[in-house]
């Protein structure tokens, strides 16, 4: 199947994970080795790598401090302007509501694997981000991001600003009970999507660098490089990313998804032909991806995997991971050392 647009993330959020390492007390350029990434190309926040690579450097730092969260971390040096072009922009918007709405439109500059919404309510309102499959097999980056959001929030509206719930497609993990003192709320796990809701007041919150001239000129720079980098592939980008967060709950079908995206289940079929792919290709891709990555936990039996990836019978995740990889998931587990 051909690469679905190979999404890119900027290099600014590598740097920074770069300085999640040091905190933890890694060899900063063995890691950089095993990835496979010339520390220069680091040095251009608005540089572009692959968002796999990003998912990867997660991974392979989890794996050396298990069950560390890792999002606390993070957010230990994050500054908005990591995200390069785009942070800038946003520190010199007026409001919080200005804000999401730019995120919304342009995100995929900063992170074309995530795909932020707002949802506004009258008393409480909701970020919501569509992460693609490498990217929810992580975990350590869906709360990286929440994190990074509500301490964004707690800038606007003072340190003891507490949002209204968080949370997460997957199940609770050692790491949530420290990732809950931080929210000072209740985190949602098994919730189908990764999120924040916090009073939709709000939103209508002044930013505290608002620079409306500079934000113009910005803006303008924002939208050429989007042109540029837009992906062909989008569909099948938003549909693998819906497919990886209902899996929880059981297969996902087809007509599902489709209603989800606003278009009839034969409208999707045809354009994710036009895009080279298919739902069926997506809903196994997904599977695979997070399948390795439950694995590496030993505290899931191997039939819990399957159920956390839409099987209905064990059997059935024992006989495609076999078909995937060469080997059961008993016989991966192991070669994991």
């Amino acid at each position: 199947m051909p690469d679905s647009g190979r999404p890119m993330i900027v290099a600014g959020l590598f740097a920074r994970l770069l300085d999640v390492a040091g905190r933890c007390g890694l060899d900063r350029q063995q890691l950089l080795g095993e990835l496979g990434i010339d520390g220069a190309a680091l040095e251009d926040r608005d540089n572009r790598l692959p968002a796999e690579t990003f998912a990867r450097f997660w991974n392979l730092i989890g794996a050396r401090c298990p069950d560390r969260p890792l999002a606390l971390d993070w957010i230990a040096t994050f500054k908005i302007t990591d995200a390069g072009l785009m942070g800038y922009l946003i520190s010199h918007l007026r409001t919080v509501r200005e804000a999401a709405e730019t995120m919304v439109r342009f995100g995929r500059l900063v992170n074309e694997a995530a795909a932020p919404a707002l949802a506004e309510a009258p008393v409480t309102s909701r970020i919501r981000y569509g992460l693609a499959p490498v990217f929810l097999a992580t975990q350590h980056a869906p709360e990286a991001m929440m994190v990074s959001l509500v301490a964004f929030l707690r800038s606007v509206a003072g340190q003891d600003f507490t949002p209204t719930a968080i949370r997460f497609p997957y199940p609770a993990t050692p790491r949530t009970p420290p990732l809950q003192k931080f929210f000072g709320t209740t985190v949602h796990h098994d919730a189908g999507e990764v999120s924040a809701e916090f009073p939709t007041e709000i939103l209508d919150r002044a930013l505290p660098g608002a620079d409306p001239v500079l934000a113009a000129y910005l803006r303008r720079q924002v939208k050429e490089v989007v042109q540029k980098i837009d992906a062909p592939n989008a569909v099948s980008q938003e549909c693998a990313r819906r497919i990886a967060e209902r899996l929880g709950a059981g297969e996902p079908s087809q007509a599902f998804i489709a209603k989800q995206m606003g278009m009839s289940e034969r409208t999707l079929q045809r354009r994710l032909q036009t895009e080279g792919t298919s739902f069926n290709e997506l809903l196994e891709q997904a599977r695979r991806t997070i399948a390795c990555s439950y694995l590496a936990d030993r505290k899931l039996a191997a039939y819990e995997v399957s159920f956390l990836l839409g099987y209905s019978e064990p059997a059935t995740f024992f006989r495609a991971f076999k078909r995937w990889t060469g080997k059961t998931p008993l016989e991966y587990r192991a070669s994991l050392g």
